[in-house]
């Protein structure tokens, strides 16, 4: 009996320690996280995220933020019962389903280091389901127009309906867009600050002893109103 006790003493210890010793990583900040966007191309809130906080954070941490990009969002699909094709429907209509597919076939195509300033060329522009051709040029090219054309006929499809598929499969499902999630976890709170403030959270909590954020936290208590 006093075994037994002593054991279960142990493993409650031990358990706790882990607690707290991953409060304390996750407080002192680690190497590298992942940040997982799920957004609509049409999508105003979207828009203003990725350029006015995704990609400036992505500038200053690089490697240290990595990005997966879901162009989905509030989306929807059915499937022909015969030829198995999809149609989707987008909450911004069909000129967000095409502006989508074009953003699931340059992730496809284009390596991450310049997939990440070419999505944010597009999501910045005037109209980003028109913008591919305008962005591919000022972005020096890492596809051309006509493999992500290709890419939308023959592939695009399916890797929309995979990003449907993840989309809908997230627990907890989403109910806005941008949904985001930090190294595959959605936290309501960092996810709403972020909104506003990506830079301020990920040095509060995700990055904070980068030097980075050592830059980021003098630059902000130097310019605080």
């Amino acid at each position: 009996m006093k075994l037994s006790i002593l054991v279960s003493f142990c493993l409650f210890y031990l358990a706790q320690a882990k607690i707290r010793y991953q409060n304390l990583a996750q407080r002192a900040g680690a190497d590298q996280v992942t940040i997982s966007v799920y957004y609509e191309c049409l999508c105003p809130d979207s828009i203003g995220f990725v350029v006015n906080q995704l990609y400036p954070a992505w500038q200053l941490f690089g490697s240290k933020l990595q990005i997966q990009h879901k162009p989905f969002g509030k989306a929807n699909w059915t499937e022909s019962v015969y030829s198995h094709a999809y149609d989707f429907t987008c909450q911004h209509g069909d000129p967000e389903c095409t502006g989508n597919m074009i953003q699931a076939c340059l992730l496809k195509l284009v390596d991450y280091e310049s997939v990440v300033p070419l999505i944010n060329c597009i999501m910045s522009s005037e109209y980003p389901p028109t913008a591919l051709e305008q962005c591919l040029d000022q972005q020096n090219n890492p596809t051309s127009p006509t493999n992500v054309y290709n890419c939308m006929k023959n592939e695009g499809p399916v890797l929309l309906h995979d990003l449907g598929v993840e989309t809908h499969g997230l627990n907890p499902p989403l109910t806005y867009v941008p949904w985001i999630m930090f190294n595959g976890v959605y936290n309501e709170a960092d996810a709403v600050e972020s909104w506003t403030d990506l830079k301020g959270v990920l040095c509060k909590k995700y990055l904070a002893d980068s030097a980075e954020c050592a830059f980021y936290n003098r630059y902000y208590a130097n310019n605080r109103v």
